[in-house]
């Protein structure tokens, strides 16, 4: 009877333990931990920073530099969408269908002198049909373009490694093993950007960018296994990464943002991006600009450059003492491995014009010079719609 008495007694302090366990205060502190847990892991937003997104800041200030002065360009920009179709939700809506708001930011990146001029019609005349007036502001350039290529698994490679060992005997053998896996596809995107005459709505010849960026997936795998005679212990570790087609897409809208303005306004912009090498379309359109100058604007632009330099010259548009000291000054501590130069002459001039000091110089990898022998010089002759910088 006493023994019985006693299992109650525990049987009842058990229950009365778990009542305490199972309590609506302690099921309270628990959720309240488990919030805070879950709070402190959570991811906070960052900026979406691709990464050509300083590259266009940079080529903001390198304007403020080159057309210091030079009117503000006005630009607009048609939708600019999904031409492979694989955007449509019937072959499950790989890519967006339209990016027309990633080319906008894009070109706001710039900075003061490239002003960007929305088109909402709908908006404005419904504004004005409740009173409001509005100054319309026209376009210089209208951007067009579209997303042109997606191409999947262009190309793919695996590979595989197992070991095992064996060894003892009996009741002690043992196998050990291990397996490791890698496999990798790319896939790739393209994006075409033409630039537009607002005024003749002509496509202003050569002014394009049309780039392609890779995709990765990548599978891995890793197993291994440890058996004793009979008993065996594995671990399966799988993993799997693919490359965002939206951010990949947003970095190949910087890029061809800051060539096709690079290449609109005539200036370096390939000196904002790591590694740039010097685009031949400005270069060639400079040569031709410059070329059909007049002796006088020359040495005007001469002038302008220098001062851009930290010289204190005059733009007298004369080869004055002034004039020879600067070119003297800049060309003996930068460009002195080229020699005695006629500035007179593209090559001579090319140099000057393309390695005007940036704030940020020293900060990238070493980019190829402008005057590079790699760059072909343009032909001869015919003419530029493109002013020269200044």
């Amino acid at each position: 009877m006493k023994k019985i008495l006693m299992q109650r007694a525990a049987l009842a302090t058990m229950m009365a333990a778990l009542v305490g366990c199972a309590s609506t205060e302690n099921a309270l502190k628990d959720a309240s931990t488990l919030m805070e847990e879950r709070d402190s892991e959570k991811l906070e937003p960052v900026n979406n920073l691709s990464t050509y997104a300083s590259s266009l800041a940079r080529f903001g200030r390198m304007l403020d530099v080159y057309k210091d002065g030079d009117p503000i360009i006005y630009m607009q920009t048609r939708n600019i969408s999904d031409a492979t179709n694989l955007s449509n939700p019937l072959v499950g809506a790989e890519i967006p269908g339209d990016i027309t708001e990633m080319v906008r930011t894009a070109v706001n990146r710039i900075g003061a002198h490239i002003v960007y001029v929305p088109y909402h019609p709908d908006y404005l005349i419904s504004q004005a049909q409740l009173g409001a007036k509005f100054g319309v502001t026209m376009p210089d350039f209208l951007i067009t373009g579209a997303l042109t290529e997606f191409d999947r698994a262009i190309a793919g490679a695996g590979r595989s490694n197992s070991v095992g060992i064996q060894f003892g005997g009996g009741n002690g053998k043992t196998d050990i093993g291990a397996d490791v896996k890698r496999t990798a596809i790319y896939s790739a995107l393209a994006l075409d950007l033409n630039l537009v005459s607002f005024s003749t709505q002509q496509m202003v010849p050569r002014i394009q960018a049309s780039n392609v960026v890779k995709v990765l997936n990548l599978s891995t795998e890793n197993n291994g296994s440890l058996g004793f005679y009979g008993n065996a212990f594995g671990f399966k570790l799988e993993g799997k990464y693919l490359q965002g087609r939206h951010s990949a897409i947003r970095t190949l809208v910087d890029l061809s943002v800051l060539e096709l303005v690079g290449k609109a306004t005539n200036t370096p912009y390939w000196r904002c991006i790591p590694g740039g090498k010097p685009d031949p379309v400005v270069v060639e359109n400079m040569q031709k600009a410059y070329e059909s100058l007049a002796p006088e604007l020359k040495l005007g632009l001469i002038q302008v450059t220098l001062r851009k330099y930290g010289q204190p010259v005059q733009v007298t548009q004369q080869l004055d003492e002034e004039t020879k000291a600067a070119l003297q000054a800049v060309y003996s501590e930068r460009y002195a491995a080229l020699g005695p130069v006629d500035v007179m002459k593209w090559k001579g001039f090319e140099p000057l014009f393309f390695g005007v000091p940036m704030a940020w110089d020293g900060t990238l990898e070493p980019a190829t010079k402008a005057a590079d022998a790699s760059v072909a010089p343009a032909p001869q002759g015919g003419r530029t719609s493109q002013k020269a910088g200044t």
